[in-house]
């Protein structure tokens, strides 16, 4: 009886320490304020045809955390197939809200060329009350770009993978 009792007691008393460990050790971590989420991402080159648009959208997931006086904003931009900016806007954005960038419809093409090639980027940043950009760490913001038909409003492409983009830093901040 005693040793039947032990072996049970030893049991209960293992898998209450493999049960009570991981969850001690879990609290034991620290949660960042902010998300690691890159502050400057662009997507892979798109081609569309005078009869699409094309969309950035940026969806801000909240920051949870103690509150930090400040708010975030996002730039979209779209770029040419040479790297050059065609269309750009920076707006605010706030928790749990999204906020898009319709790129200006194309003209009629004149000629053989029928599509263009383009891409989209996605920059962000924690902005102090006055309005400027704060250093560190950036909002964690989920990018999509989508590609839809200017007739009847559908999307014919969603893109949601990015990659990371370098901040340039200007030759007066060095």
């Amino acid at each position: 009886m005693k040793l039947t009792f032990s072996i049970a007691l030893a049991a209960v008393s293992l898998a209450a320490g493999l049960v009570l460990y991981p969850a001690a050790h879990l609290r034991a971590q620290r949660t960042p304020i902010f998300s690691s989420t890159p502050p400057y991402v662009t997507f892979g080159m798109v081609s569309m045809t005078y009869s699409q648009s094309a969309r950035l959208n940026a969806l801000l997931l909240p920051m949870g955390g103690p509150v930090v006086a400040g708010s975030c904003q996002v730039t979209f931009a779209f770029l040419n197939d040479q790297g050059g900016t065609i269309a750009s806007a920076t707006m605010p954005i706030t928790q749990n809200q999204a906020v898009h960038f319709n790129f200006p419809p194309l003209p009629v093409p004149i000629g053989g060329n029928t599509s263009n090639e383009i891409r989209g980027t996605v920059q962000t940043a924690f902005v102090s009350p006055s309005g400027s950009p704060l250093p560190g760490p950036s909002c964690a913001v989920v990018p999509t770009m989508e590609i839809y038909d200017l007739t009847t409003g559908q999307t014919t492409l969603l893109l949601e993978n990015t990659h990371t983009l370098p901040e340039v830093l200007p030759l007066t901040a060095m």
